[in-house]
């Protein structure tokens, strides 16, 4: 659920676009080998998605369900998780506006994933179907109440019988439509490839980290990578109020690992698969793919290399489907996560109301349909960097609300020698 809940639809897009992107957008050194600017273009692509982005959410999560469960808190929301920090004075009112800013984004975070999926939905359908452009709001409609459908039934029946399942189901299709791509790239290639680009993470992962390009442009760092952060920090409230719920009876060290390393493994092996795909195709010459994107035409990348193959239309039939469930599970967890930010509770165990859950969701549908049309992913794009900053500002308040928290937990409850050791709910018995 965690891995669903933030990739969405534009892992499946940048899962195979995001190493030739870097190259088009001069993130490599000019004069380099074609084979080390696509290895760089690896690299860059498995840092936008590895630890250091899902390390973003950790903190956030640990705040909300310690101060949920552990500190027996009735509201699961980010202001709950910095109270251990704010003082009487000033307290209430920091909270009303992280909250405020928490629930925008949370409805918010979805319209990044859709605004990134939606034109290669819509290019699917229509490939898939022979229909003109001139259908491509109608299309885009249909695609939308759909939605609605599935991921307000999904969210009305909860996180086991609802999100939970569609999830599980999410990701079995997308590591098997994965699979399929390793094949056909060659399963010696992409274990050669990730092993390679692994290792160049772990060797430059501090300059990657700190690279700001003051002697140059600044154009692929600002443009590009900022672009990521700003997206990563809208998706914090919703994923901190998500994952602390979902995580009940976990230890902060289950919690950590899950996202640091699972999420990431799920994603980099999005970059291994469809990636290596990619670049074996645009290297061989078999689709122009930096062509496309030079247009702007992520979609028209994506549904040339899946024309690429044999059985083509069935290939485009399967991205269809997947695409369109991860997008439907990144909704699901909006909703439920606003909800319970809104909800009025009266214990730890509480969730909010079905109805309000509903609510949630056809508002945020609504929202990025609205955003879709006024300028898709680049709309998008904008609104997460004024989003992204004080968002920026609030982790850092998270962070020091944990320390703060564990440490006078820690002093009452002396006997438990490190923090992991604390799950959500209880102390863990040695």
């Amino acid at each position: 659920m965690m891995f669903t809940t933030s990739c969405g639809g534009w892992l499946v897009v940048y899962g195979f676009l995001e190493p030739i992107y870097c190259v088009t957008q001069n993130a490599v050194p000019v004069g380099e080998s074609t084979e080390r600017a696509y290895e760089l273009g690896q690299l860059y692509a498995h840092f936008h998605w590895g630890p250091n982005a899902w390390a973003i959410y950790v903190p956030v999560s640990v705040a909300i369900g310690y101060a949920l469960y552990n500190r027996r808190g009735h509201e699961a929301t980010v202001s709950a998780g910095i109270r251990s920090i704010t003082g009487r004075k000033w307290g209430k009112a920091l909270g009303i506006a992280v909250d405020i800013i928490a629930i925008c984004s949370a409805v918010f975070a979805p319209v990044i994933s859709i605004g990134t999926g939606m034109p290669l939905l819509t290019a699917l359908v229509q490939s898939i179907f022979h229909l003109p452009d001139s259908a491509k709001t109608s299309i885009q409609i249909i695609i939308l109440l759909i939605w609605v459908a599935i991921f307000g039934t999904s969210v009305y029946l909860g996180l086991n019988k609802g999100i939970k399942r569609l999830s599980n189901f999410n990701v079995t299709a997308a590591f098997l439509f994965m699979g399929v791509f390793g094949l056909l790239v060659g399963l010696i290639r992409v274990f050669n490839a990730e092993i390679n680009t692994v290792g160049l993470f772990f060797q430059n992962i501090i300059r990657l980290s700190t690279f700001t390009d003051p002697y140059g442009n600044g154009g692929f760092v600002k443009g590009w990578t900022f672009s990521y952060w700003a997206c990563y920090f809208v998706y914090m409230p919703l994923m901190g109020v998500f994952n602390a719920r979902i995580s009940k009876g976990r230890t902060l060290r289950q919690i950590a690992f899950g996202q640091l390393v699972l999420c990431t493994l799920g994603c980099w092996a999005a970059m291994g698969t469809f990636g290596n795909f990619a670049v074996k195709a645009q290297m061989s010459g078999a689709v122009n793919v930096s062509g496309f994107l030079e247009k702007g035409d992520e979609a028209g990348a994506i549904i040339a290399l899946i024309g690429s193959l044999p059985l083509s239309k069935l290939f485009m039939v399967v991205l269809l489907f997947i695409s369109f469930i991860f997008l439907a599970t990144t909704m699901d967890s909006s909703a439920f996560a606003a909800a319970e930010m809104t909800a009025v509770q009266t214990g730890s165990d509480d969730l909010a109301p079905r109805w309000l859950r509903l609510v949630w969701a056809v508002a945020a549908a609504v929202i990025a349909f609205i955003v879709i049309q006024l300028g898709g992913a680049q709309a998008v794009r904008s609104v997460c960097y004024v989003a992204g900053l004080p968002l920026a500002v609030i982790v850092f308040l998270i962070m020091y609300s944990v320390f703060v928290m564990l440490r006078e937990d820690y002093t009452r409850h002396s006997e438990t020698p490190f923090f992991t050791d604390y799950d959500l709910g209880r102390k863990k018995e040695k």
